[in-house]
């Protein structure tokens, strides 16, 4: 006598496919992209750039000329926040339906802060590089990113937890019936 026994399993991946596949991903971008926000956010409130290095300090002839012409303006002395626009400017968006996720400003320009296409820029006893300002040379300030492996690389930790709450999300959503 022989007894045999078959064991079908269905899969159901309706709830890891289509919009709810699309929602789990989505979310795993948005958390990316406030964690992004967060680090360049931080530059801001600390004056150190993201790689942790102090602000270069301004000149007194560039903080004589920004007191004379901006005295109502001004609501801090520190480097990049005189009147905060840059810092709330910074926002974050994530597209469901382009399953992309984008932090930054609209403000381009405060892009040559990112620059450093000239050296030898001496801000206290320090020597920095930087870029040619409409006046003088100016010392890099790194409030963002400037490349695509040094965001992975700063968010790596985060980008480990977002993979990993996606695929737990995943399975989740993943049924079977026997």
């Amino acid at each position: 006598m022989q007894l045999k026994i078959k064991t079908l399993v269905n899969f159901n991946f309706n709830k890891t496919t289509g919009a709810a596949f699309k929602s789990n991903f989505a979310q795993s971008l948005e958390d990316l992209a406030k964690a992004a926000k967060k680090i360049v956010k931080k530059t801001f409130t600390t004056q150190r750039d993201i790689d942790g290095k102090k602000f270069a300090s301004s000149t007194s002839a560039y903080l004589n000329m920004k007191h004379k012409f901006n005295q109502n303006k001004i609501k801090s002395n520190k480097i990049m926040t005189d009147t905060g626009t840059l810092k709330k400017s910074i926002e974050h968006h994530t597209s469901q339906d382009l399953l992309e996720s984008v932090v930054g400003t609209p403000l381009g320009k405060y892009e040559k802060h990112l620059e450093d296409n000239i050296s030898g820029i001496i801000r206290d006893k320090s020597v920095y590089k930087g870029y040619r300002g409409d006046f003088a040379p100016i010392p890099q300030r790194k409030f963002f990113f400037t490349s695509d492996e040094e965001a992975m690389e700063k968010l790596k930790p985060n980008i480990d937890k977002a993979v990993d709450d996606f695929f737990e999300e995943f399975i989740k959503n993943l049924s079977t019936s026997m």
